[in-house]
């Protein structure tokens, strides 16, 4: 009994450093809704037509720029390796974006010279240094055990929710301060968190030349890790595509669904409500979240099957359909307004928005040469999707305005996107597939053991690549086959691997590897 709650309290104890980052993702995140999703942060502003226009011209201009952002990002992902890969460039981006955040609210689209040139460049860098910094972020999270990943992903989603709770009860100068904090802070507790996080195994390669990645401890094998170089088999490119793309079209169509639809529920009965009643809403959702994403993570934790993983999935889709269809019945049903509503569908795409972060963790754990490419071009359609759907919602209002013929357009379109990504796009299939890449706890394990062997002997990539084959038993012919090379360069390799160890044969590589502490 003592022994298995001592178990227990290390186990916990091991979690800290993961629930730091995920403080951290979730300071990032919150962010974003403060930055983006409110008009608290921009009360002082006295323009023309209130304050709603500033906030949807910075919006405008900084997601547009973060979609560009992340796609130069993915396509030219050895360069945004190289730029990234230092930590004062780490800390760069997060001091920047504190800095734009301050200066957000001065533009103006309708105003002088200086505030629509003010407005156009922090929307502009607010949205290169968000989009950057977010890279960081898939890189930390990537790395961790799929029990990191989940606790990260959760802690993010319930902090992040909270958050932007506190920051809409706040007078516009403390929300400020507040939003600018935001971007710092999450930078101190994501290099906190990866400092002493665990890691999954894996070889480490070598830095480049005369380069001083200056992060500390785990977080620099985590950017090391990232370093992009091309996905040697062809069938695992293939399957590295399809995955990605997959996801990639659902987080687009999940985000224009579930935006679409929040545009509509804000100009029911919320904009009259004030700023205290959409807090008020905000609670609601975060206690919604909390639960249903608690609950997840979980469910997650305790059984890590496929039919676990396929269940959540199928409850998340149905909890987001739910809050669409939901959509009409305040504006046709006497005293029925739009808080709950609203609270559900905006939990939902929490709940949704942490599970496509481990999916998107779990791909880039599989294929950490391509981390930047495949978590840079998701997050480019997760942001994409929503300026979609807040382009269809607006364009409905200006045009049918609020009444049941525009109401019932967005519901519609909102449903039909969400059938077709759980029925064509990302089905329970495909989720499968994701989960077959995810590595096992002894897998993990015996990656850990190899990594430290090829890190304590000096390995190269290419070394350590046919050490881990000959660490499971496999003969040549086999490494031929799997990595399309020759027999006398398997051989060199080989012969490489035993001077550099110091064994003899294969069954002493294998008692070695099996040995490493």
């Amino acid at each position: 009994m003592g022994a298995n709650i001592a178990a227990k309290f290390a186990d916990r104890r091991a979690h800290g450093p993961e629930a730091l980052v995920g403080l951290g993702l979730g300071a990032n995140a919150a962010w974003v809704s403060m930055a983006f999703k409110s008009l608290t942060l921009y009360g002082n502003v006295s323009a023309e037509g209130g304050s709603e226009p500033v906030l949807d011209a910075v919006y405008l201009i900084s997601i547009v720029t973060v979609c560009i952002t992340l796609c130069i990002a993915a396509a030219a992902e050895r360069r945004t390796w190289q730029a990234l890969a230092h930590f004062p460039t780490f800390l760069a981006l997060a001091l920047g974006t504190a800095i734009i955040t301050v200066f957000l609210p001065l533009g103006n689209p309708a105003g002088s010279e200086l505030q629509q040139v003010i407005l156009m460049v922090t929307g502009v860098l607010s949205g290169v240094f968000s989009g950057l910094y977010l890279i960081y972020f898939g890189i930390a999270v990537s790395q961790l055990p799929l029990s990191g990943k989940v606790m990260a992903s959760a802690v993010a989603t319930i902090f992040s929710s909270l958050l932007f709770v506190v920051f809409n009860i706040l007078h516009a100068d403390f929300a400020i301060l507040l939003a600018a904090s935001m971007a710092p802070l999450s930078a101190a507790l994501t290099t906190a968190g990866m400092s002493r996080a665990p890691l999954e195994g894996g070889s480490v390669p070598s830095p480049e030349p005369g380069q001083n990645l200056g992060f500390p401890g785990n977080f620099a094998t985590a950017v090391l890790r990232s370093k992009p170089s091309p996905i040697a088999r062809e069938n695992e490119r293939r399957a590295w595509r399809g995955l990605v793309g997959r996801i990639t079209a659902a987080s687009l169509l999940v985000g224009f669904a579930s935006e679409s639809s929040r545009t509509i529920y804000m100009q029911m009965d919320l904009v009259s409500a004030g700023q205290y009643a959409y807090a008020a809403v905000q609670a609601i959702d975060s206690l919604i979240a909390t639960v249903a994403v608690v609950a997840l993570a979980l469910l997650l934790l305790a059984r890590r099957t496929e039919r676990m993983a396929k269940d959540c999935y199928f409850a998340i889709c149905l909890l987001l359909t739910l809050g669409v269809m939901l959509l009409p019945a305040p504006g046709l049903v006497p005293g029925v307004d739009s808080f709950i509503p609203l609270a559900i569908s905006s939990a939902a795409y929490s709940a949704f928005g942490m599970f496509i972060w481990i999916l998107t963790a779990c791909i880039c754990s599989s294929f950490p040469q391509a981390t930047i490419a495949a978590f840079a071009t998701i997050r480019a359609a997760w942001a994409l999707g929503p300026l979609l759907g807040i382009v269809l919602g607006r364009a409905v209002l200006s045009g049918a305005g609020l009444n049941p013929t525009g109401i019932y357009v967005v519901t519609l379109c909102a449903i039909v996107a969400l059938v077709v990504v759980s029925t064509f796009v990302f089905s329970s299939e495909d989720l499968g597939k994701i989960m077959a890449i995810v590595p096992t706890r002894t897998q993990q394990r015996f990656r850990h053991k190899c990594s430290l062997v090829a890190q304590r002997f000096g390995l190269t990539d290419r070394e350590t690549e046919i050490m881990m084959m000959l660490a499971k038993g496999r003969n040549l012919p086999f490494i031929q086959e799997q990595l399309y090379l020759s027999k006398s360069t398997v051989s060199t390799h080989r012969q490489h691997v035993y001077q550099k160890t110091g064994v003899h044969s294969q069954q002493e590589l294998i008692n070695l590897v099996q040995e490493a502490e």
